[in-house]
């Protein structure tokens, strides 16, 4: 029993190990080409299924041959080296994109050489390369057939006379237009609406140089997008032909002129013509909507506080179009129209890179090739060189109100400057009433030479009132008073005022030395005076002038007389009697007084005449009492 029962277990494992090992073979089947040499060898194949292909991997194995094949394996000699040969120029007519082996004596520039712009009469589409030489145009305002379409000599013409106008004063020149001005067609007379602006140049001015602002993608230093989807443009971007130019005014207006072309067809030309107006700083205008942003390009930041923005004015904001776009035009207006965006001016102000520049939108509509059009985007994208500061001399300040006028039916404009300008031609006035012609001088003895006065003060009136350049020349008309002092001699001084435009006016003082002496000053009073002053009544009036013939004066003296700067007069006061000294001008007016109060004995008191208060001239000093009353003349000469 034992024994079967081992044998039946042995059996069972040999039959495990051959179920095994038949499951293991069965795994290992697999079908396929099992040939080395054919194109689909298989190396994993177990069981070749007859499938063996010998054909699909011959072919051209060389890398350097036109019909190199990269799947082939086994090499049938049929390379060639001779169909990828072929220009490669792309310039070239014949450029042909497959070539593998440059040509370059195969290329030709010729056969595909034609006007490729389409406003021309000459146009060839099927042109390649352009040649400028082989476009014809029609002559203006005729087809290419020579029939006539437009509105020859229909341009704009001015009616009112605007020749220049001079003024004299600064303030006379007028910032606003002055008048009406008519315009009308060529050529049927039709009346035209007239737009004037004026530019302040008053004072300096600012200009810069604008040129098309480089940023991502496509660029132009004017953008009207939508021209070329109408089939008017090669392009909707226009580069300028030569720099643009931004000038900016003391009224706030900026204005941009200058000439753009398309990028893809030169022939389509744009003058710009846009004025912009209100100028305010970029923080004040954020601060005045929360609405209110800057538009800037990817990476750029704006200071605020240096940027200046502006709004378009449509009245005055042109594209008016030459050459291939003759008698096209286009009107702009500010974008967006609740101006949540403004035009801005300063580092990254265009909008497409960070540099000094000039940007802003605008919608246009006019007509274009004919066809009334209009668009919603337009823009001004330029970088601007530095400012150019341009100074205005005193003298030369005008304004310039320019007047526009548009013959919308054949897109014909015409803008007529008229300048006013500053022609001052009236002197200064000499306006100095303290300052004498004549001086009269005396010799002091302990100086040694004749006393002279000091300059007098430089007081011109300039009917503008502005600065005037002032000048004193001092000449020995007469004598020698640096050899002779003691000797007469007259000298002349010239006072000279000129304003800023060059007029001079002079005012002569002569200066008159005759040899006399000074005189002495009177012995002073041994007693002290005592004088009290009284204020000056104004307007006040003085009586008859004259002495009452006492036997005793009551002014012993007065000097020196003439003076600059002060005098002194000695006054004879009796016992118990007051003496009443007034100082009245020509003119009767009493612009000074003084009383000396009497004492118990008879004595002589000084009063001293200050002229710091009064101007040059003539004045009367009379002294009285309850019954005397006596006058000297008094000359004040500063």
């Amino acid at each position: 029993m034992a024994q079967n029962r081992a044998r039946t277990a042995l059996l069972l494992v040999l039959l495990a190990i051959m179920g095994w090992t038949n499951n293991l073979a069965a795994q290992a089947d697999e079908f396929g080409c099992t040939d080395v040499w054919a194109c689909n060898f298989n190396p994993t194949a177990t069981e070749d299924d007859g499938s063996c292909d010998y054909q699909s991997c011959i072919g051209c194995t060389n890398q350097y041959a036109c019909n190199y094949d990269p799947g082939a394996i086994y090499n049938d000699g049929s390379c060639e080296y001779l169909s990828c040969v072929g220009c490669t120029v792309v310039e070239a007519c014949n450029y042909d994109p497959d070539a593998l082996i440059p040509n370059l004596a195969s290329c030709e520039f010729t056969s595909c050489v034609g006007c490729t712009d389409f406003t021309a009469c000459t146009f060839d589409p099927e042109a390649t390369l352009s040649d400028p030489t082989l476009c014809i145009y029609p002559l203006p305002d005729y087809d290419c057939e020579g029939i006539l379409t437009g509105c020859g000599g229909c341009e704009p013409v001015f009616i009112t006379d605007l020749p220049a106008v001079e003024v004299g004063c600064v303030g006379d020149l007028p910032l606003e237009p002055v008048g009406e001005v008519l315009a009308a067609t060529g050529c049927t007379d039709d009346p035209l609406d007239v737009k004037t602006f004026v530019v302040d140049a008053t004072s300096d001015y600012t200009l810069n140089v604008g040129t098309t602002a480089d940023g991502i993608g496509p660029d132009g230093a004017i953008r009207v997008f939508g021209l070329t989807a109408l089939g008017l443009a090669n392009s909707d971007y226009f580069v300028e032909s030569y720099p643009l130019l931004v000038s900016r005014y003391a009224n706030g207006l900026a204005v941009v002129t200058g000439q753009v072309e398309n990028t893809m067809n030169p022939s389509l030309k744009w003058s710009v013509h846009l004025v912009l107006e209100d100028p305010l700083m970029g923080d004040e205008w954020l601060a005045q909507d929360p609405s209110h942003g800057f538009v800037t390009a990817f990476g750029c930041s704006v200071d605020t506080a240096s940027t200046v923005t502006y709004r378009l004015n449509a009245e005055h904001s042109y594209l008016i179009g030459t050459d291939g776009l003759d008698g096209s035009y286009l009107q702009l207006s500010h974008m967006p129209f609740n101006e949540s965006k403004r035009f801005q001016l300063g580092a990254g102000g265009n909008s497409v890179n960070c540099n000094y520049g000039f940007g802003g939108w605008f919608a246009w509509s006019g007509r274009v090739l004919d066809e009334v059009v209009s668009g919603m985007t337009g823009d001004l994208v330029i970088d601007l060189g530095e400012d150019v500061l341009n100074e205005v001399p005193c003298g030369q300040e005008a304004t310039v109100h320019f007047n526009h006028a548009l013959n919308a039916s054949c897109g014909l404009f015409t803008e007529v400057p008229q300048l006013f300008v500053r022609a001052d031609v009236t002197a200064p006035v000499w306006s100095n009433a303290n300052c004498a012609s004549e001086v009269a001088l005396c010799f002091d003895a302990e100086l040694g030479e004749a006393e002279l006065p000091e300059p007098c003060d430089f007081e011109f009136a300039d009917e503008c009132s502005e600065e005037v350049l002032t000048e004193l020349t001092e000449s020995v008309v007469a004598g020698d008073p640096d050899g002779q002092p003691d000797a007469p001699f007259e000298i002349q001084r010239t006072y000279t005022g000129t304003d800023c435009s060059g007029n001079a006016a002079n005012f002569v003082q002569t200066l008159t030395f005759d040899g006399s002496t000074c005189p002495e000053a009177p012995a002073s009073p041994v007693t002290k005076p005592s004088v009290s002053k009284i204020q000056p009544r104004p307007g006040a009036r003085s009586g008859a002038l004259e002495s009452d013939g006492a036997s005793t004066p009551l002014m012993a003296s007065l000097w020196p007389n003439p003076t600059r700067t002060a005098s002194v007069v000695d006054i004879n006061a009796s016992p118990g009697e007051t003496v009443t000294v007034r100082v009245f001008d020509l003119a009767g007016q009493e612009v000074d007084a003084y009383v000396v109060a009497g004492g118990a004995n008879f004595r002589t008191e000084r009063i001293t005449l200050s002229t710091a208060h009064l101007t040059s001239g003539c004045y009367l000093i009379q002294a009285s009492t309850a019954g005397k009353r006596e006058t000297l003349r008094w000359v004040i000469q500063h």
